[in-house]
């Protein structure tokens, strides 16, 4: 029997990914110029503002934005965003896209197969149906958000952490655990370090010491582990 699978878009999914890559190249355009670079997306435009340097015209750190069609305008001056305040507003997309998996959790609280969720950096989201008790797709390359559902406890296992680890150094943005009673969604606010990639080896047992409030942030370096309960 063929298991269940969609692809789709939505203005989230596409606020998302533009927010992730716009924040990732200019931090590369501040590593090759030595400039001082800031952002914003207005609508369908995105505008980068750089000081103190000169920009050359071929801007390879911006080409992922260039190759989905996205405008990109560079004014010389200040305006926008920092990258680490891009980054910290794509949570909100991110989580607005996470909403797409509460249709299946209680589909895996009841028959234990898990799903999962892929944003590309297209745009793209990818839905999928797993296995029992795990995910099991071939791997994808260019994912900016992946998450999967569990049947009651939020908290990622070691395999999920791994993989996370992975798609971090891939520059994946964010990796969450979706159930019935809560998530967990470990994200970055900027490029991660060594010591921000082994920070997220240790969140199960930095979870097991939090309490039952609803909305709980921790901070441990360039990474962010956000848990909310929703009962």
């Amino acid at each position: 029997m063929r298991k269940y699978e969609e692809l789709f878009r939505t203005s989230r999914s596409e606020k998302l990914t533009t927010l992730v890559l716009l924040a990732d190249g200019l931090s590369s355009l501040c590593a090759e110029y030595g400039c001082e670079v800031s952002g914003e997306v207005s609508g369908e435009v995105v505008y980068v503002y750089y000081r103190n340097c000169s920009i050359g015209s071929n801007i390879f750190e911006l080409e992922e934005l260039l190759r989905r069609g996205v405008e990109v305008r560079f004014i010389e001056g200040s305006g926008g965003r920092s990258s680490r305040e891009l980054l910290e507003q794509a949570l909100t997309y991110a989580l607005e896209v996470l909403s797409e998996l509460r249709q299946y959790v209680h589909i895996t609280l009841q028959t234990g197969v898990e799903y999962s969720l892929l944003v590309l950096k297209s745009g793209e989201v990818y839905v999928a149906e797993g296995s029992l008790g795990r995910i099991s797709l071939p791997y994808a390359e260019g994912v900016v958000l992946e998450a999967h559902t569990h049947p009651l406890d939020c908290s990622p296992s070691e395999r999920d952490l791994s993989t996370a680890v992975i798609r971090f150094m891939e520059g994946l943005y964010a990796s969450a655990v979706v159930s019935p009673l809560c998530a967990t969604v470990i994200h970055r606010v900027s490029l991660l370090s060594e010591e921000d990639l082994i920070s997220i080896k240790n969140v199960p047992q930095l979870l097991g010491n939090l309490s039952t409030v609803k909305r709980q942030l921790l901070e441990l370096g360039n990474v962010r582990i956000l848990v909310i309960r929703f009962l």
